[in-house]
């Protein structure tokens, strides 16, 4: 006759251990590389690039995600499902809204859940690359004194194979172009644009600017510049 006793500590021995090792497993996968993207549309139209990343328990026990944080409000990642059962699947769908420049995009998203392991990470990548670039969306004008004038530049590349005719027009009395007012782009080469401007009264100051080009979606691009004048020097 087997002792009772004995047979809930040999139990318990077979149990314990089974208890113990059941746990929930998140797997994704760590990265998301959207590559080169090149936006259609101009340089104030605003868009995105989407993933879904999929999502599996492979652990033996209920999965439950209990949040997910992107790094920005650039992105956004809603889950499908937040509970998964073991071997069950679910997908997180990925929008990274673009920036309004051209580059190398770094970002991630941290999903967190009761999976032992802790917090998982995403990382989203995507270089843009748009057909028209500016080094900078307004003029920064240096220190200007009433009557004297004060300069601003700014450089403008393109990246298509066919030149672009680029003609700059002051909006603002007082404001001029330093230099040719219709320049030719060429593809990856920077064409500077400098424009200088007279204040005519003593503090901050705002020009307008509109650069025409030849690229179908950037025909007339506004630029708006600011600066502040000090009184005449004696």
């Amino acid at each position: 006759m087997v002792n009772t006793r004995t047979f809930l500590v040999v139990a318990l021995g077979f149990a314990l251990p089974l208890m113990m090792c059941a746990q929930p497993r998140l797997q994704m996968q760590s990265l998301v590389d959207w590559g080169v993207v090149v936006p259609s549309g101009s340089l104030t139209k605003q868009e995105s690039v989407k993933y879904r990343v999929p999502i599996k328990n492979t652990g033996n026990k209920t999965l439950v995600i209990s949040s997910v944080r992107p790094q920005c409000g650039c992105t956004t990642a809603p889950l499908e499902r937040d509970t998964l059962r073991p071997g069950e699947e679910t997908g997180m769908n990925i929008t990274l809204t673009l920036p309004a420049g051209s580059g190398v995009i770094d970002k991630y998203v941290t999903v967190f859940s009761n999976d032992s392991a802790g917090s998982h990470v995403v990382k989203l990548r995507a270089e843009v690359q748009r057909p028209l670039q500016l080094s900078s969306s307004f003029l920064g004008f240096n220190q200007g004194y009433v009557g004297e004038p004060t300069r601003s530049k700014i450089k403008l590349t393109t990246q298509v194979d066919e030149d672009v005719t680029i003609t700059i027009e002051p909006v603002t009395p007082g404001l001029s172009v330093v230099g040719p007012s219709k320049l030719t782009a060429r593809k990856g080469v920077a064409v500077p644009i400098e424009v200088e401007y007279v204040p005519n009264a003593f503090g901050a100051f705002n020009v307008a600017l509109k650069i025409k080009t030849t690229l179908k979606d950037y025909e007339v691009i506004d630029i708006t510049g600011y600066g502040i004048a000090d009184a005449p020097k004696r």
